[in-house]
């Protein structure tokens, strides 16, 4: 078989009769011109039938190419799905709400348990069965633990956010904040016999009501407040600081009224200091969990109620002791008053 060169083309043509493939060495150029030449024709004899005209040869159709089926992916492993974040724990908008703390835990907890059993039934390509079920079962209760110690936590970080609103509000009043700075130092100290402790505060407000009388209780308050919006009017945008309303003069009068008003109030010094600090010990606030049994045991004593007075006093003593400032406060609240007040700050020193 002569092999065809690069250059050459190989023309099909469709009816034989009229055309053939041109010979080796014979270019398409000639084979093209004696096809162009004029077809010889042929003269009927008369004697003979004309040949009928033969049909041209129908085009064979080329058969039809068998069609490969595509080759099949192999089967895509089933593999789990990614499992998701674990979610974070609900915030609580406000930690001393019963509703917003019981609404977080009771969330963390169906948490808990729909996350375990959406990951148990995407091993299972999404079915959960009775066996599944008894195995989570056991699973929860390996969780527990961690979940008792969740609700620990929150009651903890309730009740201490309830502590700290309470001090919050006793603290937002600047009147009682005036009279507690007094004797605030003092919080300090450990726990003892003679030691004054944060606990006693709600009795020692309910204390200095009755003593100074609802009415000037409330003057006071009105007058504190007044001086705090001045000071914060005068600030713009500076911080608040709490220094400048102590150290403020209206402020310092206000104290040293009051300081008076309460010394005044213990003419019968055993049975006032005795009333004073039934008071003060039947409404002490509940200690800490993480309290000392010192702080879990104490409870206001004389000599601890002699110490906070003689502090909560500590200004008057020193403004009455000169003749300048006993006259001063002799023309604000009387002689009387001066004189039981100076009577109650050597007791409190003698006993």
């Amino acid at each position: 078989m002569v092999k065809q060169p690069d250059n050459s083309e190989v023309v099909m043509f469709g009816d034989m009769s009229l055309s053939r493939k041109p010979k080796l060495g014979e270019t398409l150029t000639d084979a093209s011109a004696k096809l162009r030449q004029k077809p010889r024709v042929i003269e009927a004899d008369p004697g003979k039938p004309m040949p009928e005209p033969q049909a041209p040869p129908q085009a064979v159709e080329p058969p039809p190419v068998p069609v490969q089926p595509a080759p099949s992916l192999p089967p895509v492993a089933n593999t789990p799905e990614a499992k998701p974040a674990p979610k974070a724990p609900p915030k609580v908008k406000n930690p001393a709400s019963p509703k917003e703390v019981s609404k977080a835990m009771a969330a963390g907890s169906v948490d808990s348990v729909i996350g375990s059993m959406r990951e148990k039934a995407l091993q299972n390509g999404g079915m959960l069965s009775l066996q599944d079920i008894d195995a989570m079962e056991h699973e929860l209760a390996a969780k527990s633990q961690e979940m008792e110690a969740q609700f620990e936590a929150a009651l903890k970080n309730y009740a201490s956010a309830i502590d700290q609103q309470k001090w919050n509000l006793e603290r937002a009043n600047p009147f009682s904040r005036l009279m507690v700075k007094q004797f605030s130092h003092l919080f300090k100290e450990p726990a003892g016999r003679k030691s004054v402790h944060r606990r006693m505060l709600p009795g020692f407000y309910q204390a200095i009501s009755m003593l100074l009388g609802p009415e000037t209780v409330g003057r006071y308050h009105e007058r504190c407040e007044g001086i705090v919006a001045r000071i914060q009017a005068d600030l713009n945008d500076e911080p608040f600081d709490w220094e400048m309303f102590y150290n403020e003069k209206d402020a310092l009068t206000v104290s040293l009224d009051a300081q008076l008003l309460i010394a005044a109030g213990f003419q019968d010094f055993d049975k006032r200091s005795k009333w004073f600090m039934d008071l003060v010990n039947s409404n002490l606030t509940p200690p800490a969990d993480d309290a000392s049994a010192g702080e879990k045991a104490w409870s206001l004593s004389e000599q601890g109620f002699r110490r906070m007075l003689d502090a909560l006093c500590g200004n008057l003593r020193k403004v009455i002791s000169s003749e300048k400032g006993r006259e001063r406060m002799m023309k604000r609240h009387g002689r009387d008053a001066v004189a039981v007040a100076l009577t109650t700050l050597k007791r409190v020193v003698t006993g």
